[in-house]
């Protein structure tokens, strides 16, 4: 039976006092990471057409394509926000001495395991879609690709008992990501604790979602995190309405409702035009404070942290979902993929809501 729902408004959100309370969260992300180059496409078909000419003339350099190198990956790019919005992170990945050196320059409250492994590498392309910036990724996911947690040592593990949230991100990426999020799930500890999955790009790994619904029936896994495009996927493997291509705000709450509804755990979904949430019998809707062309990748991992630290802090849900649409939308609009210090946010909030109040 459909869990009757009703719709929760704004509560109020402290945000005077907000920094001290995060500061005291300890959050473990595992277990990816990814040395990314990103390219700007002005013209996906004008690239394309170049390309062609190039090889028909036996090949030769695109010149003009801007690029950026950073550290990249699901986990880490969680991880790093976090950090940066004043959460005390643990990342667990899998790297070599490439990782050293990316994630060298880290926040102080940030502290970085890495597992002994060849790391990730993709390539992404950023261009302008049907009126959005989308990003296509392309990617070797080295010895991500079966990563079962068999590499957590007892310190590790013990570690991940004694934090407020696990998050467990690039599911998809990994054959072993069942394995591995009983093997992190389990280990709750005595605490009460959020266990947070982000599956990534659904694509490929449709066959494994059925075994990932087990690890959901057993009652480990409290939140799950989709992009509007791994919502589609998983509404059309869970035989619920297919989230259609063309959405608005009520395709998007609908399928967090009908994906709530066969899960039996919150449902985050975000999307460019804003997020939604099914929640303890209540469902909200929370529109993006704008539309910018900016730096979309890794602009969902930052609105995961934003909800992450809404759903330890206890917001109410359409302040939760109020919180990491503005923490994504200040990544996107600041142009060079830098997630919002915590002051930040709470600034750019403070400031809607006076603007909004008068």
């Amino acid at each position: 039976m459909p869990t009757p729902l009703r719709i929760e408004r704004e509560n109020n959100l402290r945000l005077s006092d907000l920094a001290p309370r995060v500061q005291k969260l300890r959050v473990s992300v595992l277990p990816d990471f990814f040395l990314d180059r990103i390219i700007s496409v002005p013209s996906l078909t004008a690239l394309f057409k170049e390309a062609k000419a190039k090889a028909a003339a036996g090949g030769g350099n695109l010149r003009g394509y801007s690029q950026t190198e950073v550290h990249g990956g699901n986990a880490t790019n969680l991880a790093f926000a976090l950090a940066t919005l004043s959460a005390r992170t643990r990342l667990y990945c899998i790297g070599d001495v490439l990782t050293h050196a990316a994630t060298s320059k880290r926040p102080a409250s940030l502290h970085v395991r890495i597992l002994p492994g060849r790391p990730g590498f993709t390539v992404a392309l950023e261009f302008p879609f049907k009126a959005k910036m989308v990003n296509v990724m392309v990617s070797d996911v080295g010895d991500l690709a079966y990563f079962n947690g068999s590499k957590l040592d007892r310190a590790a593990v013990s570690e991940l008992r004694e934090s407020d949230c696990i998050a467990l991100v690039n599911w998809s990426a990994n054959r072993g990501g069942n394995r591995l999020a009983r093997r992190v799930f389990s280990a709750r500890g005595r605490k009460a604790r959020l266990n947070f999955l982000d599956p990534a790009d659904l694509s490929g790994a449709e066959d494994r979602i059925n075994a990932l619904k087990k690890i959901v029936d057993a009652g480990l896994l409290d939140v799950i995190s989709l992009n509007e495009n791994e919502a589609r996927i998983l509404t059309r493997v869970l035989c619920v309405r297919k989230l259609p291509t063309a959405y608005g705000p009520r395709d998007v709450l609908r399928a967090s409702t009908e994906l709530h509804d066969a899960l039996q755990v919150t449902v985050d979904i975000h999307t460019p035009i804003g997020g939604a949430s099914t929640h303890d019998g209540y469902q909200a809707w929370g529109r993006s404070p704008g539309f910018v062309r900016g730096f979309v990748t890794g602009a969902g991992d930052v609105w995961d942290a934003g909800d992450i630290i809404g759903h330890l802090m206890h917001f109410a849900i359409s302040d939760r979902l109020q919180f990491a649409n503005a923490c994504a939308y200040l990544y996107v609009s600041s142009g060079r993929a830098r997630t919002p210090r915590l002051e930040e946010v709470t600034a750019f909030l403070l400031k809607r809501r006076a603007t909004t109040t008068c």
